[in-house]
């Protein structure tokens, strides 16, 4: 059977949808397994940003309308900034409000 480019491009939509699907489920599954603070902020900020980015492409892939491109390449950029920042900041604000025991020297504690 001889698939268009239509249809590549159906394929490949739902292959990142389904990828970045399953990114999603697992990092669900390391924040509810994960014992310390810091591994949970970690899968908590980087594997979504990876399944944003192939949510939004495959969204875009599958759809293809213009406004539709436009909206998952916002959506996209907009969490490419905001997923890292905002772990960073909650990781920075774990470390000044408990303290917590770390395993190496504590190359926060000069800067407050």
């Amino acid at each position: 059977m001889i698939v268009g480019a239509s249809g590549w491009l159906d394929v490949l939509g739902g292959v990142g949808l389904l990828a970045g699907s399953l990114l999603i489920l697992i990092a669900a599954v390391g924040v509810v397994r994960f014992d310390d603070v810091y591994s949970r902020i970690h899968a908590a900020a980087k594997a979504p940003t990876l399944a944003v980015l192939l949510v939004g492409g495959g969204a875009g892939l599958t759809i293809r309308t213009t406004q539709a491109v436009v909206a998952a390449l916002l959506v996209v950029v907009l969490q490419m900034i905001a997923g890292p920042v905002g772990g960073h900041l909650l990781g920075r604000s774990v470390y000044r409000r408990l303290r917590p025991e770390l395993d190496g020297p504590d190359e926060l504690a000069a800067e407050d």
